[in-house]
């Protein structure tokens, strides 16, 4: 990072309205003798800049509390009015002013300067670092609130939807049963992967070089001038540059080979529609068996029992459950159950006898 450089900030009378006064050189008007207002500071065009000589840098400037004349930080009595300064507070500071070229500084002025500290005070833009005040904290705990209030009428939605029922009356209508074995055979299958993940029992192996990802490849900087008060009545200046990056490709092996594998092949299903169809596994008969070309394997066994129920409104519901608990629901039976009132859907697991 470069030196920074100092510049006087600028200010216009308020009294006789003579711009482009200097910060550190006129601590009053020298056409009407106004004292100068710190609020009214603001960074010069870049063409009105002047730079500052021997003075020192020693601080914040201090507000008198009595006339509010800005003062340098090193004075023990204020300048215009006489007062001790013991208990006076630092000036409030324009925010740090960036742009891509010195050469876009042209646009700020004393009312960008007065609109930026009172959007300072309303909290809307970053302040220059000085003592906290309270009103960002309301404005913080506000916010906070308004997104508390919206998380807890979405909450209550949710659990108005999962919580709010009636108890319906339902008959049994109805049975289903349904049973799968799924099949899977032995086969040759062509496949592809990074030459690192190709698996050891591959054959028939092809690679040609592919892109796997990128990295990030430092290609020059980004630069912008950054002007920061230094509130008393002068700005540095200083070039702040950051890296940026291009994506560069990553090369690898891609490789295409042949693998022998288990896949899917085929379902088997058997199904009822009563209590007295009495649930069965289907027949399975498998090509072969063991880890060879063609052959075949049962993969997992899946079965589902539902019971169908007819509620007095005419609304159907169905609930799948376990075989033993299935074979003990009758057609015709009276059971009881609540429903959801949004959801429309039964508590399966809350099913009793009237």
């Amino acid at each position: 990072m470069a030196t920074e450089a100092r510049y006087e900030m600028a200010w216009d009378c308020p009294r006789c309205d003579t711009p482009g006064l200097l910060g550190l050189t006129h601590r009053h008007c020298p056409n009407c003798g106004a004292p100068q207002d710190p609020t009214k500071r603001y960074f010069p065009k870049d063409e009105d800049k002047v730079a500052v000589g021997d003075h020192p840098y020693v601080g914040v400037d201090k507000a008198c509390p009595h006339c509010e004349t800005p003062n340098s930080a090193a004075a023990t009595f204020c300048g215009n009015c006489g007062s001790a300064l013991d208990e006076a507070k630092g000036v409030a500071l324009r925010s740090a002013q960036e742009a891509r070229s010195s050469r876009d500084f042209g646009a700020d002025s004393a009312r960008a300067a007065r609109d930026d500290l009172d959007a300072q005070k309303k909290g809307l833009v970053a302040p220059a670092p000085t003592k906290a005040k309270g009103g960002g904290r309301w404005k913080i705990l506000l916010a906070g609130a308004l997104v508390l209030g919206v998380a807890v009428v979405v909450c209550a939605g949710i659990g108005l939807a999962v919580f709010w029922k009636r108890e319906a009356a339902l008959t049994v209508i109805g049975h289903e049963w349904a049973r799968a074995v799924p099949i899977e055979q032995y086969q040759s299958v062509s496949d592809s992967a990074w030459r690192d993940q190709v698996p050891a029992d591959a054959r028939r192996v092809s690679c040609v070089q592919a892109e796997r990802s990128t990295r990030k490849v430092e290609d020059g900087q980004d630069c912008r001038t950054e002007r920061v008060d230094k509130g008393d009545g002068s700005f540095t200046e200083r070039e702040k540059c950051t890296p940026t990056y291009r994506d560069e490709p990553v090369y690898d092996d891609k490789c295409t080979f042949v693998a022998d594998r288990w896949r899917p092949s085929r379902t088997e299903r058997a199904a009822g529609a009563s209590l007295t169809d009495v649930p069965r596994w289907p027949d399975v008969a498998l090509a072969c068996t063991g880890a060879r070309i063609g052959c075949e394997r049962e993969s997992r066994r899946e079965e589902t029992y539902t019971v169908s129920f007819g509620a007095e409104d005419g609304q159907t519901y169905g609930c799948d459950v376990a075989q033993a608990r299935w074979s003990t629901l009758p057609l015709g039976s009276k059971w009881k159950a609540p429903v959801g009132v949004l959801t429309d859907s039964v508590d399966c697991d809350a099913l009793v006898a009237p």
